[in-house]
């Protein structure tokens, strides 16, 4: 289970990384699908959740205020090491839960801030499959109050019912697609 969690996180994080790559200079001040951030802030916010949230799971210490290479590539590193997702942690509003449940948020965290980002860059939108239905799977088993509180996902926003699963995941996630 852990290598396919480290699988999914590495494509979300290529997805981003390929986005980030292509952001040109006057494009960091560019407004996102997340109204209250611009690319700067919503990529700040990326890297701060990875650096901040999801690095420490795994053991990954990075300087504050990383920027994404160095982030990518600590996580990368940590990554090698599949056992680096092993075992629980407390989690203060959920308990003892296993690591790969937190990181599995933190790939979804990115997955979707590589579509915003694309989105607000002119960028290709299309994200990975594979991640796109894991990520989807997972954070429908989280409470809705969790789901649906400051810091996490937006309400979510309906979409036809044939719509496909890129659209579906980004609409539960309050997307507008």
């Amino acid at each position: 289970m852990t290598e396919q969690h480290i699988a999914l996180w590495k494509q979300a994080a290529e997805a981003f990384d390929q986005r980030y790559q292509t952001v040109q200079a006057e494009q960091w001040e560019a407004s996102t699908p997340c109204a209250a951030w611009n690319v700067k802030e919503l990529v700040d916010h990326a890297v701060g959740t990875q650096a901040g949230w999801a690095g420490p799971l795994i053991g990954v210490e990075v300087a504050e205020g990383a920027e994404w290479p160095a982030v990518y590539q600590a996580m990368n590193d940590a990554l090698e090491n599949p056992s680096v997702l092993e075992g629980t942690i407390s989690d203060p509003n959920m308990g003892e839960v296993p690591k790969v449940q937190n990181f599995g948020i933190a790939t979804t965290d990115l997955l979707v801030h590589a579509w915003d980002l694309a989105k607000a860059t002119g960028a290709d939108t299309s994200l990975p499959e594979t991640a796109v239905q894991a990520c989807h799977q997972g954070v429908k088993h989280f409470p809705e109050e969790m789901m649906r509180s400051e810091g996490f996902f937006g309400p979510q926003v309906e979409c036809a019912a044939d719509a496909d699963a890129q659209t579906q995941f980004l609409s539960f996630l309050g997307r507008q697609v």
